[in-house]
């Protein structure tokens, strides 16, 4: 029987952590990888040295995330605790969210400290900034995310600079490349956090959270979304004019179909319910699109 209980431990834990938002990571720090390559470096046990850390810190983001928004939830007019607490609330207790959360963090620590002290405290420095952008997303005082900032934030820390990080790492040189060379996953993987919103518009405008699509209004947030997507495969054409990326790059541009589905079901929605599966299609997007990016980039330094 005991055995039987921790089996079930295991499988809501593997629930509660969310590993199918892995893909957001995965794919920035192989856009990153795959740039450093094509310039010549990569380093496999620093590659694998560096993702550690940041799955550590993405895993504590989601927990903490669902602790404060459990609190958060359950106080409005018309409570809608999260989907992933509502799996797991019989076998997990929402406190253990908070305490793997915190201790998942905690972790990260020395994996940073060993990073800097092979490149620089540079790599600390941005490591902990980025910690507490992904622990104060719904965390009190600050909970960013109800103030319109959750995209901007993960454009950022999970777009551009984790992109720079990776390539920093790999190669020990303070580059602009890779900001420009992650630019258009970095849209992809805000169009994925903006899909959520999107999703959830009617709720937070009834409970008062003020998401972006809650601030500008749900047809500019569909504008936005369509902005978010297109931009991602504008940005990816330009760096191919102007010669930061190689042409085999190109090959993403098949994804285009993929995205114009993902746009159409945004432009059809009437309702909530018709956007329920817009993250994970957005976030597949997102995969493919990476993939092919990071495919296309080794493939371009043998051919």
């Amino acid at each position: 029987m005991a055995g039987t209980d921790r089996i079930q431990k295991i499988k809501a834990w593997c629930i509660a952590i969310r590993p199918h938002g892995f893909v957001t990571t995965t794919v920035s720090t192989s856009v990153g990888a795959a740039l450093a390559f094509y310039q010549g470096s990569f380093d496999i046990k620093l590659h694998i040295l560096s993702m550690i850390p940041l799955i550590l810190i993405h895993t504590g983001t989601n927990l903490i995330n669902d602790y404060y928004d459990y609190f958060i939830e359950t106080k409005c007019s018309e409570p809608m605790i999260s989907p992933t607490y509502k799996q797991v609330k019989d076998i997990i207790s929402i406190d253990d969210f908070y305490r793997v959360g915190v201790c998942c963090f905690l972790a990260s620590v020395p994996f940073g400290i060993i990073l800097s002290l092979y490149r620089s405290w540079l790599i600390f420095l941005i490591g902990t900034i980025g910690a507490l952008a992904g622990f104060f997303y719904t965390a009190k005082p600050i909970s960013y995310k109800y103030y319109g900032l959750g995209g901007p934030s993960i454009f950022l820390w999970m777009g551009v600079i984790m992109v720079w990080g990776i390539y920093y790492i790999q190669t020990g040189q303070k580059s602009l490349y890779p900001v420009w060379g992650g630019i258009p996953v970095s849209f992809l993987i805000t169009g994925m956090q903006h899909s959520n919103e999107l999703r959830d518009y009617e709720n937070d405008r009834k409970n008062g959270f003020r998401t972006l699509p809650v601030i500008i209004g749900f047809q500019k947030a569909r504008y936005y979304y369509y902005f978010l997507i297109s931009s991602s495969y504008l940005s990816l054409a330009l760096l191919i004019i102007y010669r930061l990326l190689p042409s085999w790059t190109a090959l993403a541009f098949i994804t285009i179909p993929f995205a114009a589905r993902r746009i159409k079901t945004v432009y059809n929605a009437r309702e909530q319910k018709d956007l329920i599966s817009i993250t994970h299609s957005t976030a597949s997007l997102n995969a493919e699109f990476g993939l092919l990016l990071v495919i296309t980039l080794i493939m371009s330094k043998f051919i």
